[in-house]
């Protein structure tokens, strides 16, 4: 790790570990600001109304789904922002870019976390109607297997990006 650089490694680490403490104590209510939109977009293509109480999340009662805490795909946004920022921080030249990198990550990732997160309930809605299969570990493994999909797509083509364009000593990989 290149020392100019652990400040800001150490401001994005700590972001994750705050980000994680208030996600174990978050309720649903708390945590309205990614569940509702992907739930307003699983609506929306499934064409299914659904109802919110803080208890149980967005309910989706013709499909016999909950969206809740559990589905919000907050795992996957930190694990996608670390990468993005990351990434971005290594080719920065000067501090000022490198503080401007963080909100960019969170902002970027947290319009990517919507998509995957969508794409994944989405995806069990289609499995669970098209199958008789109700095993819950097929519903992760479809999760790790979308989630995954996407962090690698979108980290090769970031890195991809960033090495075409950005000629550097030090190895962005």
């Amino acid at each position: 790790m290149n020392s100019k650089n652990t400040f800001f490694f150490s401001i994005l680490f700590s972001i994750v570990i705050v980000a994680k403490t208030a996600y174990t104590f978050a309720t649903n209510d708390a945590l309205i600001f990614i569940l509702k939109p992907i739930s307003k977009a699983v609506s929306l293509v499934s064409n299914v109304n659904f109802q919110y109480a803080n208890e149980f999340g967005f309910y989706f009662e013709e499909l016999n789904i909950t969206i809740d805490k559990s589905c919000s795909g907050i795992n996957f946004w930190l694990i996608s922002f670390v990468v993005f920022a990351t990434l971005l921080v290594k080719i920065c030249n000067s501090n000022f870019q490198k503080i401007i990198v963080i909100p960019l990550s969170l902002l970027a990732t947290y319009i990517l976390t919507l998509f995957a997160n969508t794409s994944r309930i989405l995806t069990s809605i289609f499995i669970e109607k098209q199958t008789n299969f109700n095993y819950s570990w097929l519903h992760q493994a479809e999760g790790v297997f979308i989630y995954l999909s996407f962090l690698i797509l979108v980290y090769m083509i970031l890195n991809y990006t960033l090495t075409k364009y950005y000629s550097h000593d030090e190895k962005l990989t």
